[in-house]
Formats: C-alpha cells, sequence, structure tokens
C-alpha cells in the first residue's frame, strides 16, 4: 500500500501537459522578446557611441587642422579649446601636451575631472573612444590623437573627453522602463500561452472524457473524429481500433462462455442422471457396472473438452515457443493416412496421399500431425460412403502447402466464416454424436497460427470441403 501510495504521489506531483505547454511557450516567447529588446537596448547604446566617437573626432580634426595650419596662432587654438564647446548640451574637455606629457593648452578644470592618466595610447587617427569615470564618479568619454610635427615642432597629443553623465542618465531610465515592459511582457506570453495551451487541450480532454465513460456495458462507444487535430485524430483511430477488438473479445468471450456451460453442462446432467437412475432401487452388478461404463465415458467426454480447451489456451499464450524440427512431410501424411485407414474401410471411403515432388517442413511434428488428424477424422465423420478423403501437400514459392479434401456433404456458405469459432457447429454436418466436440477445427487454426501460417476452408453443399494449411517460408526448410 505504501509503495501505490508513494506511486500516486510521484504521478500528481508531476506537471500536466497544459502547464508543460504554457511554460514552453511562455519561456520561448519570453526569450524572444528578452532577444529583441537586448538587441534594440545594444543597438541604441551603440549608435550613442558613435555619435559621441563622431563628436570627439570633429574636435580632434578642427585641432589638428588648427596645429598643422598655424601653429604659432595660440590665440585661435586657446579659444577653441576653453571656448567650452558643447556638442548636444555635452561639455566637451580638451588637452594639448607634447610628446613627453607637457601641457599646452587644455580646457579650464580639466585636471580635476579628467587627468591624463584616464587616457589611453594616442593613436594616429580619430577612432573608437572608451569610457571612463572621473575621481567624481562622472561618466565620460575619451579619446588621444597624436598629431604630426610640424614647422620644427615636436608631435603633439590632443586629448578630447566628453561629459556623459547626462546621457547615462537617460539610459539608466531607459533600462528601468524596458524592465518594466518586460515583466509585463512575461505576465502577457504567460496568460496568452495559457489559453492557448487550453484550447489546444480541448479535443484531448474530449478524448479523456469519453474513454472515461467507456465500460464492460457500452463497449460499442466511440471517441468522436469531428474536428479533432491530425496528432489525436491518429490517437483516436488507435484507441477506437483497440475499442472494436475488445467489443469483439468480449463478445467472443461470452459467448464462449456459454459454449462452455452448455458443452459440459450435458456430460454433467447425464453422470447425475444416471448415478441418480442407480440409486433409486437396488440393481445388479450388471446394472452398476453398466452405470459405470456409461459414467466413465462421459468423464472421458469431460476429460477431452478439458485438454482441448487447455490447450487453445496456451496456444494463445504470445509467450508459447514450439520445438520444430525438419521432416518429411509426405511420409507424416503416411502415417496419418495408415492410421485412419481401418475406420475408411469400414465406412467404404477411400483414404489417400497426393504429394508432389519431395516436400520438407520445419515444424513441431506433434502438432502438425494432430491439426492433420483432426482434418482427417472431420473429413471421415461427414464423408459418407463410397466418398474419398485425399491428403496432399505441395512446396509452392514462399510457403508449404497441405490440403485436405473430402467429397462429403459440405458446408452451407453462410456458416463457412465461422467454423473456425470454437464449439461451432452446423447441423447439417455438426453434431455432438460421436464425440464430436466442435473444438476440432479451433485447435487446427490454433496450431497454423503457432507456426505463423494461414489456415481457409472452401467448401460447397452437397460437393465436398477443402481445407488448406499455408506454413510460410521462414517456418519451412526445402
Amino acid at each position: 500500500m505504501s509503495l501505490k501510495n508513494a506511486a500516486d504521489r510521484s504521478v500528481r506531483s508531476s506537471w500536466s501537459l497544459a502547464a508543460r505547454l504554457t511554460a514552453w511557450n511562455a519561456g520561448s516567447a519570453f526569450l524572444l522578446i528578452l532577444a529583441a529588446t537586448g538587441l534594440l537596448y545594444w543597438a541604441l547604446v551603440r549608435n550613442v557611441d558613435l555619435e559621441d566617437d563622431q563628436t570627439l573626432g570633429d574636435k580632434v580634426r578642427v585641432l589638428r587642422v588648427a596645429l598643422l595650419k598655424d601653429p604659432d596662432d595660440t590665440a585661435a587654438i586657446r579659444q577653441e579649446i576653453e571656448g567650452g564647446w558643447e556638442a548636444r548640451q555635452m561639455h566637451v574637455y580638451v588637452r594639448i601636451t607634447d610628446n613627453q606629457g607637457k601641457v599646452w593648452f587644455q580646457t579650464p578644470g580639466m585636471d580635476q575631472v579628467l587627468p591624463p592618466t584616464a587616457f589611453r595610447a594616442p593613436t594616429a587617427e580619430p577612432s573608437e573612444g572608451s569610457d571612463v569615470r572621473s575621481p567624481l564618479g562622472r561618466s565620460f568619454r575619451v579619446l588621444a590623437v597624436q598629431v604630426g610635427d610640424s614647422m620644427g615642432r615636436s608631435p603633439a597629443v590632443i586629448q578630447v573627453g566628453m561629459d556623459r553623465s547626462q546621457e547615462v542618465e537617460i539610459l539608466a531610465e531607459y533600462r528601468k522602463n524596458l524592465w518594466a515592459v518586460l515583466g509585463v511582457a512575461l505576465l502577457a506570453c504567460t496568460a496568452i500561452s495559457y489559453q492557448i495551451a487550453r484550447r489546444g487541450m480541448q479535443p484531448l480532454h474530449r478524448v479523456t472524457a469519453t474513454a472515461r465513460r467507456i465500460q464492460p456495458t457500452n463497449l460499442g462507444e466511440r471517441i468522436d473524429r469531428n474536428g479533432l487535430p491530425a496528432e489525436l485524430l491518429a490517437l483516436a483511430n488507435t484507441f477506437n481500433g483497440m475499442l472494436d477488438r475488445l467489443e469483439e473479445s468480449f463478445t467472443q468471450l461470452a459467448r464462449f462462455s456459454a459454449d462452455i456451460a452448455h458443452e459440459l453442462r450435458t456430460p454433467v446432467n447425464n453422470l447425475r442422471g444416471g448415478i441418480e437412475v442407480a440409486l433409486a432401487r437396488s440393481r445388479t452388478p450388471e446394472q452398476y457396472r453398466e452405470v459405470l461404463g456409461s459414467n466413465l465415458e462421459e468423464c472421458l467426454r469431460l476429460t477431452r473438452i478439458i485438454d482441448s480447451l487447455l490447450f487453445l489456451a496456451r496456444a494463445e499464450n504470445p509467450s508459447k515457443q514450439t520445438a520444430k524440427e525438419t521432416f518429411d512431410v509426405g511420409v507424416e501424411l503416411t502415417t496419418v493416412c495408415e492410421f485412419f485407414e481401418a475406420v475408411a474401410s469400414e465406412k467404404r471411403i477411400e483414404l489417400t496421399v497426393e504429394v508432389r515432388g519431395k516436400v520438407r517442413a520445419n515444424l513441431n511434428r506433434a502438432l502438425f500431425q494432430r491439426a492433420v488428424c483432426n482434418l482427417v477424422a472431420n473429413a471421415l465423420t461427414h464423408t459418407p460412403p463410397g466418398g474419398a478423403v485425399c491428403l496432399r501437400a505441395l512446396a509452392n514459392p514462399g510457403a508449404t502447402i497441405v490440403e485436405v479434401v473430402d467429397s462429403g456433404c459440405g458446408i452451407p456458405a453462410a456458416h463457412l466464416p465461422h467454423v473456425f469459432d470454437r464449439f461451432f457447429r452446423v447441423d447439417q454436418v455438426r453434431s455432438s454424436s460421436g464425440g464430436n466436440l466442435g473444438l476440432g477445427l479451433a485447435i487446427v487454426k490454433s496450431i497454423v497460427e503457432l507456426h505463423g501460417g494461414t489456415v481457409h476452408i472452401e467448401s460447397m453443399v452437397g460437393q465436398g470441403t477443402r481445407v488448406t494449411m499455408s506454413f510460410p517460408e521462414q517456418m519451412t526448410k526445402a
């Protein structure tokens, strides 16, 4: 009980299919939104950096032209540096030094916000700047460019920096709004995914509800396939096919149970009747012996019924294995013919064997003999005096064929589909006299199918019957 409860708890703790679909859909959609917004934010920051680098580069080019064109015009250079040039309301700081770091010109107060150590090594041309934070905690975009020798002067270095504090605040506010939007998007993705999963699971709920309603008393109910998606349509077809097989099996089982009860009731009633008659008054020893003999016959009949049913039950077991051997089919048919020769002679029926060539098979010898014996016994029972029964064997490509043909009374066409059913008898050609149980052909079918083969019957009333057993090539050896 504890193991069952643990298993039940394990099943209950697992996620439902709707929850899994919701999680996967919401997660996938949110990841796409997150990737898209992340890409857009990166593009925005990249564009801002490019614009700032463009501004710093323009400033460097202007100063380089001034230094190279007229390096002695210090007033113009100083005015350009100290003029407090602002780009997009962002203050730009400039410092010009020689190659040893001696300051020639710089924007007032630049040492406090951007010391020379904040700049990377100068490049020959304006390139991508770098982000630094000043000692006061402000953000800057900086760039250093080396200017070539001019008019005998030593090479100079131009250092420019742009205050990005306002941009940083704007981007921080943008990120804050972005996270809020992503939170709302996650909730929306979850809600929408849940609705999609819920609607998508409705056909499955229909299938589940139908399956829950099906009981042994209403096996005729089927899953409605109208409107089902392709994936569930295949499931519904498979489930309906399973129900068809179950309904057929239940019907056969009910009929089989009724047949067993009927077949067992007759010998039991005969036993009971004989014993009651014997006990009604005193009998002579001969009379008691007669009653005991009759009871023995009924016991033997019960034994045959039970043995046949046990054989059929074992033959239907999928794990049933049969020991096979290779033998000459013609020799086995001749052996069966010799066994029934006395019965055939007594009934004045011609019993013959026809074998085309050397036919060998890899089958279970005892089961093969039992199948052929059942067919021959059936044929002899329902063939009138002067008739003929022929046993034939031939090796066709891919199969070994064994036939039992008689010139008996035949079977009506309406009964042919049922002759292999258990306890089935046709009144005109089947009776319970002579110990016929109605299981002979059912046993033949089980034996043939146990070897992977098929059995087929053809009959015409007044002309005879032909039963054909076909064993596939993989079961035979030439």
